[in-house]
């Protein structure tokens, strides 16, 4: 027999099965990497609750009459665990589970329905936000599996399924439905499919499931257009004689993410300890992105660091200790269409076109590297940024094309033009 972890047995409360305020209590199995969950039949609200030790608070006979009866089935399973171990059989906790609910079929998988995998799979990453991954990715789970549950009841007109009753054509159907009733863009529609299948992984990885029937399938995305500003334009709008505080206070915030590339929340979030020189002697700015924590060091150019300097002593920068005097996303985005309606910009003015315009307009087209853009982005991959080259592919080619006009044209005779 194999060496085996110790046996791990919790007990925690269902979130996603709340029933006038109160949740399921259910028991949490753990060996070898593993996990498994038993219903207590017991419901607790969640201020009666004692996570820290898996318990009922309090004292009265009803709580300590639910919690001689966690006692006992954890007794009932650790008997089970060290039976099997003594006996040297191949232990998992599914079998465990299933004797003491008195099923011996090692084959038969517990039954659980994609509503109960999902809130399974989001514990588990809920305990990552901050480490692994961002709480806005965090909620979009949370949106994902809503999403599920509302295709449930416009498709089936149930509320949950089991499992093992999703096929290969539920992800057909659910696509379609995420199309043609949800009207998702195809890029958005991609990751909730994805969310999915990794639920489903989930499922096989602990037990849940034999198989993701979706292992195969493979949603693709459609490349995007990237707007950004020509030279000309982010020129204009630095040169724009404004006297509103707010609207040239946001023009600054703006002009500075096109020459840094950062994104509004990065942006929103630099401080003072984020200026260091670099290793060529000048200004830097090294940070991380929240989006996806890769590391985004840019050398500042000097409308960037003018900008910084210009608001060393502003009253938000000082008292939040932040470079630059951010607005909320959403008054930031008003202005924006302000400064865009006075600069004469007909192009959306939003942090992503700052962003998009720092990758060509500032970079690639002036012959800094796909490599070192990519870098400077944050990019996990270079794949990533390599759209922003085809760009400014796109865009030397329609400026050779009015060079070839110019220059290899037909040029019409002196003598025709006078008749």
């Amino acid at each position: 027999m194999k060496k085996l972890e110790i046996l791990k047995v919790s007990f925690i409360l269902r979130s996603d099965k709340k029933n006038s305020g109160s949740s399921p209590v259910m028991m949490q199995l753990y060996l070898s990497g593993r996990r498994a969950y038993i219903g207590t039949g017991h419901k607790v609200n969640y201020d009666e609750w004692d996570s820290n030790f898996g318990r009922v608070k309090g004292s009265s006979k009803k709580v300590s009459t639910i919690n001689l009866h966690l006692d006992t089935m954890k007794m009932d399973v650790l008997q089970i665990f060290h039976t099997m171990k003594a006996n040297q059989e191949d232990i998992t906790v599914d079998e465990i589970r299933n004797r003491l609910m008195g099923k011996d079929e090692v084959s038969k998988k517990h039954a659980i329905t994609i509503s109960e995998l999902c809130e399974l799979h989001n514990q588990q990453y809920e305990g990552l936000v901050g480490i692994e991954i961002g709480k806005i990715t965090f909620n979009r789970y949370k949106l994902y599996k809503g999403r599920i549950l509302d295709f449930l009841v416009y498709k089936y007109q149930v509320s949950d399924i089991q499992i093992d009753q999703i096929k290969y054509s539920f992800a057909m159907e659910y696509e379609i439905y995420l199309k043609s009733i949800i009207k998702l863009h195809q890029n958005t529609l991609v990751k909730f499919m994805q969310y999915l299948s990794r639920v489903l992984d989930y499922g096989v990885k602990y037990d849940y499931l034999v198989k993701n029937v979706l292992s195969s399938y493979k949603a693709h995305t459609k490349e995007t257009k990237k707007e950004y500003l020509t030279t000309e334009e982010l020129q204009r709008i630095v040169e724009k004689e404004i006297t509103i505080p707010r609207l040239s206070e946001v023009r600054d915030c703006f002009v500075f993410c096109c020459y840094t590339g950062y994104a509004y929340k990065d942006t929103s979030l630099l401080c003072s300890d984020h200026l260091v020189t670099g290793i060529n002697g000048k200004k830097w700015i090294y940070t991380s992105r929240q989006k996806n924590d890769n590391v985004s060091n840019v050398p500042l150019l000097e409308p960037a660091l003018n900008i910084i300097e210009k608001y060393k002593e502003h009253p938000v920068c000082v008292s939040k200790n932040r470079l630059l005097p951010m607005k909320s996303n959403q008054r930031l985005n008003t202005y924006l269409k302000e400064l865009a309606d006075i600069c004469g910009i007909i192009k959306p003015l939003t942090t992503h076109i700052a962003r998009h315009t720092f990758a060509t307009t500032v970079l690639l087209t002036n012959g800094v590297s796909l490599e070192a853009t990519s870098k400077m982005l944050g990019h996990k991959s270079i794949k990533t940024t390599q759209i922003y080259g085809k760009i400014v592919e796109s865009r030397v080619g329609a400026e050779m094309d009015q060079l070839s006009d110019k220059l290899f044209s037909p040029k019409i005779d002196d003598t025709k033009k006078a008749q």
